[in-house]
This record gives structure tokens, C-alpha cells and sequence, in this order.
């Protein structure tokens, strides 16, 4: 059983307690945990204080082996560069991932070299300016005897608020997607994506309906960013403007009529998932009375979801304001 767990910028002593006591009851039975969103603050050495602290102490002092990774050292050293354009940047480089896996699991920094080969050639969209905000980890399954293949790939992403940081938002869903299409081209890895996406507007069973409506008229002009293009054929392409770029980026990820890569989301293909519209199974209230699931978990063709479940913590007084997707999966055969 995995969970995607987005917590809270500033999170208060009242509110830390509260999801360490929903830690106590439900961890022992979850296999890989991600954490989103997690305020920290350096200490000497390698010792973390703040909301990372307090989980890493949690899962290290647990009778059960938990391993874990996390993005702090990433934040911490932009949060204090000078160098253009994170000289003006604070928050959010303030917090960073954390993923706990009772498997053995490393860190996979993405490098802009291309290794191996790549297709198509000469790409490998990486274009964020938030590292701390793509964990990128391996698990070791060696040792478990009840799982196929070696190894796991995970990705833990806090994808950027765009109404705060606009393109970077787009920037960031490009090279998840890009990534990972990329790799999926090349190889066959088992791959687990899992976070806030701040995405897609609405979605319910039979469609999907991406931000980027009702955006200001000077983003509908061509070549507004990148010059990316689109068409039916080479000789009638035109330009993206602005909201096609941002729609496309939500679409690819979210959209699997759009989208040409293996990663399904569990809520929509489990056996056992309610599957209701966002508006309805939510993980976020938004001013004004909107509701929205932000929060997702998708998985290669590789795996079986048997079960998907959305905690908003309305009804789990523990869960403390802390959103979760709880989910479980077997390897297909």
C-alpha cells in the first residue's frame, strides 16, 4: 500500500502532532509514504528541524525499518543562492519532498546530460526552476520475496502553484511528462507518480478539463514563452499560445485520450475506487466554494490498482489538514 501525503507550509505544533498520531495508526500497514509540501529547518550537519524533523525522527525511532529520502539539502542551498533567478526566490524553496519506503531507497538526481539513448534525440526536458519539487528515488526490491523485478522508480513531485508562479507551473508538468515519456520509450522500469499536481480544473469519468480558461487576452498571442507548435500535419502547424501550452501540459499528464505515455491514475483504473467527479471525491476546497482532487497518484502499465481511496481529513479527524491518497496495487501478470 503506498500513500501521497500533502501536508502543510508552517505547520503548527497542534497540527504536527496530529498527523504523527495518524502516522502511529496507519503507517505500520503502508509499504511507501510521500510527503509533499514539508517545512524544514537546517540545523549542524545533517540534522533537520521543523515538520521534516519531527517525521524523520518518527520513522527512525519506529520498530519497523523505514528508509527515506528527501529534497532539503536541494531547498536549503537555493534558498540561499544568489545566483539569477533564485536570488529573489524564498518560498517555496522553504520546503521540500520526503519519501519513506520499507525498502532499501536512494535518490535519482535528473541530470541535463543525456544518458544513453535518448528519443528523440537531443531532448531531456528539464526546464524547472524547483529541483526540491521532483524527488526522483529508486527502491530496492531484491529482498522482497512477493514482488517481481529488482527495482522501483518513484516519482514524488509538488507540482508549483501557477495563479503564484505561473509558466513555472507549465515548466514543471512538461518535464514529468517529457521524462518520463522518454523513458518509457526506452525502457521497461515500473514507475510510481505521486503528488500535488495543482491539476487538472474538473476531471470525472468521462473527461478532463485542464486550467488555462479564461486566462488574460495578451496569452492567446503566438510565442508567448516557447514557440511550441501543433497541428494535423507539418504544413498546418501553427504557434501554442500561452493557454494552449498550459492546457496541453495538463492534458498530457492527466487526459489518457491526450496523453501518450504508460502512466495511468490510480483512482480512475482501480477495481475499488468510488469514481466520482472531483467536484464530488476531493482533496482540496478552493475560496468560493470550488472543489477540486489535486492530489494524484498514477502508475506504469505494470501494475494492477486494486484499490483507490481520497482522504481530504473532513472525515478523518487525525489526518489534521494533511490529504492523502491511499491506494494499493499488484503486479500484472
Amino acid at each position: 500500500m503506498t500513500w501521497n501525503v500533502q501536508g502543510e507550509i508552517g505547520i503548527s505544533t497542534n497540527r504536527m502532532q496530529g498527523q504523527l498520531a495518524f502516522l502511529e495508526e496507519h503507517a505500520s500497514e503502508t509499504d511507501i509514504i510521500m510527503f509533499q509540501s514539508v517545512n524544514y529547518e537546517p540545523q549542524s550537519g545533517d540534522e533537520w528541524g521543523g515538520q521534516l524533523g519531527s517525521l524523520i525522527d518518527y520513522f527512525e525511532q519506529n520498530e519497523q525499518d523505514y528508509y527515506h529520502v528527501h529534497t532539503a539539502d536541494w531547498a536549503h542551498e537555493l534558498s540561499e543562492s544568489e545566483v539569477q533567478p533564485q536570488q529573489t526566490i524564498n518560498a517555496p524553496h522553504n520546503r521540500c519532498n520526503l519519501t519513506v519506503s520499507q525498502w532499501p531507497i536512494e535518490r535519482t538526481p535528473l541530470s541535463l546530460r543525456s544518458e544513453g539513448n535518448w528519443y528523440p534525440r537531443k531532448l531531456t526536458y528539464y526546464t524547472t526552476h524547483f529541483p526540491e519539487n521532483l524527488l526522483v528515488s529508486e527502491i530496492d526490491l531484491s529482498e522482497a520475496d512477493s514482488l517481481s523485478g529488482d527495482s522501483l522508480d518513484i516519482w514524488n513531485v509538488g507540482v508549483i502553484n501557477g495563479a503564484n508562479w505561473h509558466e513555472e507551473k507549465i515548466k514543471m508538468l512538461e518535464t514529468i511528462y517529457g521524462r518520463l515519456y522518454l523513458q518509457n520509450k526506452r525502457t521497461d522500469q515500473e514507475v510510481v507518480l505521486g503528488g500535488d499536481f495543482n491539476a487538472p480544473k474538473q476531471e470525472d469519468r468521462d473527461s478532463v478539463t485542464p486550467h488555462g480558461s479564461g486566462t488574460p487576452e495578451y496569452t492567446h498571442y503566438p510565442f508567448y514563452g516557447e514557440p511550441y507548435y501543433f497541428g494535423e500535419s507539418i504544413e498546418e502547424t501553427d504557434e501554442f499560445t500561452f493557454t494552449d501550452r498550459w492546457q496541453r501540459a495538463e492534458s498530457n499528464v492527466f487526459d489518457p485520450e491526450i496523453g501518450r505515455w504508460d502512466m495511468r491514475d490510480a483512482y480512475w483504473i482501480a477495481e475499488n475506487s468510488q469514481k466520482r467527479a472531483s467536484s464530488e471525491d476531493h482533496t482540496h476546497d478552493i475560496p468560493g466554494g470550488a472543489r477540486k482532487r489535486l492530489d494524484h497518484v498514477l502508475v506504469s502499465d505494470h501494475f494492477d490498482v486494486d484499490r483507490c481511496e481520497v482522504w481530504n481529513g473532513q472525515e478523518t479527524a487525525l489526518l489534521n489538514r494533511c490529504k492523502a491518497v491511499d491506494f494499493t496495487v499488484s503486479r500484472s501478470v
